[in-house]
């Protein structure tokens, strides 16, 4: 087949070479930077039988629009050249926030060999060492299952819906935001791939047209930092102070939830900690610092950030470090949801880390002025500790979000 791919800087390019080893005659654009494949007037004059897009591009983009071959996306591709699907031993989860933490809790309650494939890396259990790094665009999941050991699992953190390789499907939030080009709904991307699975667990808050789905709270209930469960002839309980934060209390359920369905008694949670990124906590020089910087940071998490702060450091003056680091095509951390913090948390000093032209750093000085909090900018998060360690505030949230 000849086959059209476009946008080779999210998994693109790893799409086309395994239509290329597959021998497909293939061509790509590069959509956003114009730096490598064909260009489009070139890709205009040709007849493709197929064409494969991610599911955030602008549907009005002028090739989709302009070229009358079938269409499908990026995780549908995926699905298609994989070797099989429905693999026992693959776990695919997706969602607006809470995927990191789920399939790494997951990851502690699973035996054997495996692979977990998040934001923040990709890591061979159960030694836990760091074997590349990948995004989590559909594509990834191709890389990542070269890693996979044959008799071993794998947990795969998904962006903007699922592929369909997996046994199980796990939706980690009901969060929704637009995606290409403000014309989709991400939710509704999320929630209509979910039906490539026999069986889906959503949280709580989530209903589904599924025969398969399966809510975590018919599993799992919450009770302060103790969670019961039941499921088939496995029951019993754990507790973790982590349960009182909602950053972790949802995907600490979901992981908990998909153990049971595995046959996995979840009852080892009792020892899971917080992770780099996720509340994860340093001591420097008299700094208490608690990070909140990862890919799903946003209102909620920087707030369970200055919740947890205060349960470590007392009530004590705070420096918020609160932002992205760089843009992202999907969703930043919005300024509203900024704002929001800094009036729940109304730290000492604000220290923004803009990203890109989306957040309204003006509004956000008028705010903090309007509040008496100190207010600066930087464009890196390490700059901004540098800094922070300047001032008489003991207690450091990081609160920015990251692509990386």
């Amino acid at each position: 087949m000849r086959i059209l791919v476009l946008d080779t800087i999210h998994g693109g390019k790893v799409i086309a070479d395994h239509l290329i080893l597959s021998g497909h005659d293939v061509d790509m654009v590069d959509v956003y930077r114009h730096a490598e494949g064909i260009t489009e007037e070139l890709a205009l004059t040709r007849k493709y039988d197929l064409v494969t897009t991610p599911v955030h591009l602008d549907p009005d983009y002028h090739l989709l629009r302009n070229i009358t071959s079938p269409v499908i996306s990026h995780h549908e591709m995926v699905r298609s050249v994989f070797p099989h699907s429905n693999i026992p031993q693959i776990i695919e989860i997706t969602g607006k926030r809470g995927k990191s933490t789920t399939a790494t809790a997951l990851a502690f309650l699973l035996s054997g060999p495996g692979v977990l494939q998040t934001s923040s890396g990709l890591y061979s259990y159960p030694d836990k060492q760091k074997l590349d790094r990948f995004s989590i665009t559909p594509a990834s999941v191709l890389s990542a299952y070269s890693f996979k050991p044959a008799d071993g699992w794998m947990i795969a953190e998904i962006s903007l819906g699922f592929c369909g390789i997996g046994s199980l499907g796990i939706l980690t939030s009901g969060d929704d935001y637009p995606v290409a080009g403000g014309k989709r709904s991400a939710l509704d991307l999320k929630k209509e791939s979910s039906h490539l699975f026999s069986v889906v667990l959503v949280p709580p808050e989530i209903e589904l047209l599924h025969d398969g789905c399966i809510s975590v709270s018919d599993l799992v209930e919450i009770h302060g930092k103790t969670a019961s469960y039941q499921y088939q002839n496995i029951k019993g309980t754990f507790s973790n102070p982590l349960l009182l934060l909602s950053g972790y209390k949802t995907p600490l359920m979901l992981a908990a939830g998909a153990a049971l369905l595995m046959g996995i008694d979840p009852a080892a949670l009792s020892f899971f900690t917080a992770i780099s990124g996720r509340l994860d906590t340093q001591s420097d020089h008299g700094f208490t610092i608690i990070d909140n910087s990862n890919s799903g940071t946003c209102y909620d998490t920087s707030c369970d950030a200055y919740r947890y702060g205060k349960e470590i450091a007392g009530d004590v003056p705070i420096t918020l470090i609160i932002g992205q680091e760089s843009q992202s095509v999907c969703e930043n951390f919005d300024t509203s949801e900024i704002i929001s913090a800094i009036l729940e948390i109304k730290p000492h000093d604000v220290m923004l880390i803009p990203g890109d032209k989306r957040i309204k750093c003006d509004t956000i000085r008028m705010i903090c002025n309007k509040q008496s909090i100190g207010f600066s900018i930087f464009e890196t998060p390490e700059e901004a500790y540098v800094n922070a360690k300047t001032l008489n505030n003991p207690l450091i949230l990081f609160s920015v979000k990251r692509w990386k």
